[in-house]
């Protein structure tokens, strides 16, 4: 009984210095297979990005999350509207939830929703604004304050046209993340 009391009174807990709340703050880079087709310029080429987001009770997360695809040089195949470089920003919000496996690391499945602006950089210099819709799931291993990460989605542009070309295909992305958690 002696021993009980000694090991429940020495125990430690992970303490938060905002209470039950976390914050996640991190740099992606990834890439995704193209949504215009296989023979048309990808605008999900390699790119860079980052995230920051606030942890509710160890478990609810959301946040807000920025990349920028600065896409491929089209062939010769390409349909006439995607000839050219087509590069990619996407803002938007995600939300998810975490389950944690062992104390340093987390999986979470989530959704992320919002406005993907794709720049094609040929004679007519246009620019399509659409939603976008990224169900996944994010790998986060604590290392004390850094994390590292990575995340595998699939991504919807519902209803996307460019040049009256619809391009709507669904996409899959992959990104690894560092970062900080406090």
């Amino acid at each position: 009984m002696a021993l009980a009391s000694i090991a429940i009174v020495t125990s430690t807990r992970a303490a938060h210095a905002l209470g039950p709340v976390g914050v996640e703050i991190g740099a992606k880079a990834g890439v995704g297979t193209n949504p215009f087709g296989a023979d048309s310029s990808n605008p999900l080429g390699p790119g860079l990005g980052g995230r920051a987001g606030v942890i509710l009770f160890d478990h609810l997360y959301g946040g807000v999350d920025l990349m920028y695809y600065p896409g491929a040089g089209g062939g010769a195949n390409d349909e006439p509207v995607l000839q050219g470089n087509v590069s990619t920003l996407m803002y938007g919000i995600e939300a998810g939830w975490g389950f944690t496996l062992i104390d340093i690391l987390t999986i979470r499945p989530q959704v992320g929703l919002g406005n993907a602006s794709f720049n094609v950089s040929d004679f007519s210099g246009s620019t399509y604004w659409n939603l976008y819709v990224e169900p996944g799931v994010t790998g986060v291993l604590s290392l004390g304050t850094p994390f590292i990460g990575a995340d595998a989605n699939a991504l919807v542009f519902p209803g996307l046209s460019i040049g009256g070309v619809s391009v709507s295909h669904p996409a899959f992305t992959i990104h690894a993340q560092v970062g900080v958690k406090f």
